[in-house]
Parts: C-alpha cells; structure tokens; sequence
C-alpha cells in the first residue's frame, strides 16, 4: 500500500536536517537539486509541547518540501532553549536530525518502542494529532519521529508532494498554512 503522495505506507517519509540559516538551507537544496517548492512553518514548539518529560519552551520554524516521493525538512531553532535539536547540534553540528514515519496508532508505536527501551525526547500536537521523537539508539544516526496517520496528515503531505509535481521553480518559498484544510 501507498501513502497518496506515493511512499509506501512501511516506508520512511520523510529525512531532516538542522540548519543555521533557514532561508539558506532551502536556497542550496533548490539550487542545487531542483528540491521545491518550499512551505514554511514559522514558529514550532513551546508551549503545549513536551521535551523529555517536561513542559517544552523551546521553538523553531522549519520547512518541508519532495523531491520524487520523499519529503525533505530543515529546521532552524529560534532560540537557546534546552531541545532536541540544541541536543543534536551539541553533540554533531548541523546537519542529519531524523527520520520520519507515519504510523496508524502513534501512542501505541511509542508505547511498543518504549518497551523495547526506546525514549521520548520530544512531544506536540500538530493539526494532523501527535508527533513523537524519540532516540535513534546507539547505532542510529539520529532520532525517529512517530507521526500519527489521519486524513489531515495525508492531505498536508499529499498538497506538498502535489506541488512539488512538475514544478518551475515559481513561488520557491510558500506559507506552511496553503497546506492546512479550510
């Protein structure tokens, strides 16, 4: 089975990826591999989101786009808020963050993952219902976002992929919020 912006449904979707500067990021990623349009979400995180248990204060903004099926996300942190991207950047510099899936019961994969010694670091709710990070593992290169499957997260996804279909470079940068239902 497919997800309708054409990954399979077991496959990871999306790869991410730190970055100092934003605007930079998505210049090199078009410029230099024709990735776009990008839908900017400016400000992510902070209240009502969990790190490590705790009440979130730290934000960012991020970006996401395709190139084929697979969708690429850059996120820059707006603050100095303990998180886990301060986290990542402490230990390896920008770069490489996570990976993505969707998953059809997310508060059951994290409960399975748990279980199997796994950690949340991360916790929000976003239109789509929740998003956990949790760690990689000592063998991983980064962490794992859990996202719940639901007819919203498949419609953001799906009106992302859509655009970047055929795209001619117009309108390289884009408001997260053209992808939400009206």
């Amino acid at each position: 089975m497919q997800f309708p912006f054409g990954q399979p449904t077991d496959a990871i979707i999306q790869v991410a990826y730190m970055v100092p500067d934003l605007t930079a990021g998505m210049r090199w990623w078009t410029d230099e591999l024709g990735v776009g349009p990008w839908f900017v979400n400016g400000r992510l995180g902070g209240e009502g989101s969990t790190y490590r248990g705790e009440p979130g204060k730290a934000e960012f903004t991020l970006a996401l786009a395709f190139s084929g099926h697979m969708m690429v996300e850059l996120v820059q942190t707006l603050d100095d808020e303990p998180s886990i991207y301060k986290d990542a950047h402490e230990r390896h510099g920008y770069g490489f963050h996570h990976v993505a899936k969707i998953v059809p019961d997310v508060r059951e994969e994290v409960e399975r993952r748990e279980a199997r010694g796994a950690s949340v670091r991360f916790h929000d709710l976003t239109p789509g219902g929740d998003v956990f990070f949790l760690d990689g593992g000592e063998d991983g290169p980064g962490m794992i976002e859990l996202v719940q499957d639901s007819e919203i997260t498949r419609g953001i996804f799906t009106s992302a992929w859509r655009a970047s279909v055929g795209w001619d470079g117009s309108r390289p940068v884009r408001d997260f919020a053209e992808l939400l239902p009206a």
